[in-house]
């Protein structure tokens, strides 16, 4: 259906989720909204990457993300990259963001907590290692995710409580391509493509 509707309209899937939401707020809200969702995304990110210790509670889990984020910085200095090793960056943005949530900390709940870190790592991503990345086009990435996620939860379930990890984690990782597809130049065909797989 929702490619019917951009058959129809002409429209990507962000434009079409923008124009729904400018039904209910002013563009300068739902600008300040995005700016502000990724605002509390990318710091948790910086928290998470600066911060060491061990982890509240009485398991005694120790912060890992700092020490592979200064491990992945000495080694690009290096010129010696392997190819897999964006991988390990995105695991680590993650790994920050799921750490900040561990400690109490602020996080933005896309789709979930138990999720948190999937699309900010993602966006991260995109803008520290993508040539041709900008902040400008984030408000694309959170409205084309912010679609699938619509999807997801009214088709199937993004509680894990309900449906397990994969409710949450699964939801988030379509979420977080589907986003990725837009921003990269995907049509919306592209686009629901990447979230399904």
């Amino acid at each position: 259906e929702m490619l019917e509707m951009a058959a129809a309209s002409g429209k990507s899937i962000a434009e079409m989720k923008r124009a729904n939401e400018l039904h209910f707020r002013s563009a300068e809200a739902l600008a300040d909204g995005i700016a502000r969702l990724w605002q509390v995304m990318n710091d948790c990110i910086d928290r998470g990457l600066a911060t060491d210790g061990i982890l509240p509670g009485g398991l005694k889990v120790r912060r890992r993300a700092k020490a592979i984020h200064q491990a992945l910085l000495a080694e690009r200095g290096l010129n010696l990259t392997a190819p897999h090793t964006i991988n390990d960056w995105m695991s680590t943005y993650a790994m920050a963001v799921n750490e900040e949530n561990a400690a109490g900390g602020q996080v933005v709940t896309a789709p979930t907590n138990g999720a948190a870190g999937v699309l900010p790592a993602v966006i991260r991503y995109w803008l520290d290692h993508v040539p041709g990345a900008s902040a400008a086009r984030v408000g694309d990435f959170l409205l084309t995710a912010s679609a699938i996620g619509g999807l997801c939860k009214h088709n199937a379930s993004i509680s894990g409580a309900e449906c397990g990890c994969q409710a949450e984690v699964g939801s988030a990782a379509a979420m977080g391509a589907a986003g990725l597809a837009a921003v990269l130049g995907g049509t919306p065909e592209q686009v629901e493509n990447a979230a399904e797989i």
